[in-house]
């Protein structure tokens, strides 16, 4: 490959010279090709069966390296800059419930609380009776609540479905499912 690519190299430059009007020399330029010593290089591999992708491909390293170190004032100077002097928020909104402020297309942080602390009492609840820890549920459950009614059903099971007692009242903005009788 190296041979027929001196050749192609060989005729270009020829070709140059011609159109140039020089009188071209009796010697054409010599194009010499050394080969190249790479910490990249195996023992076994020769330097005729690399490609010129092999030479991009160990080559591609050294490009994406900065020359010098960035210094910390030009990073704090890029973090602190005047571009991105804090501005005012806008959107702010009192939640109805508990009157903490908040974004307007977020939950508040302190029902987002009671939230999460009634999701993982369901879950340890759920994962009680589950035989198998840390699979998925994957049957409906009714939930019941300490002040919830009960139907004088069987108490494990309504409607096909297993029954979660939970030893609290039910918050305001959990939504009761099955009718009370």
């Amino acid at each position: 490959m190296s041979g027929r690519l001196v050749a192609r190299l060989t005729a270009l430059i020829d070709a140059l010279l011609a159109r140039s009007g020089y009188p071209h020399p009796p010697f054409v330029p010599a194009l010499a090709l050394a080969p190249t010593i790479s910490p990249f290089d195996s023992p076994a591999s020769s330097s005729s069966s690399r490609s010129i992708g092999d030479l991009v491909r160990e080559m591609s390293v050294l490009w994406g390296v900065p020359k010098t170190r960035t210094t910390k004032p030009v990073k704090a100077t890029r973090k602190f800059s005047y571009t991105r002097i804090m501005a005012p928020i806008t959107g702010i909104v009192t939640c109805p419930s508990c009157g903490s402020k908040h974004l307007e297309e977020t939950i508040c942080g302190t029902c987002y609380e009671k939230v999460r602390e009634v999701t993982n009492s369901i879950k340890e609840k759920m994962m009680a009776y589950n035989p198998y820890k840390g699979d998925r549920q994957d049957k409906e459950v009714f939930l019941r609540f300490s002040d919830d009614v009960k139907d004088g059903e069987d108490e494990g099971v309504v409607k096909g479905k297993r029954v979660i007692e939970l030893e609290r009242p039910r918050p305001s903005w959990f939504k009761r499912i099955f009718p009370n009788k």
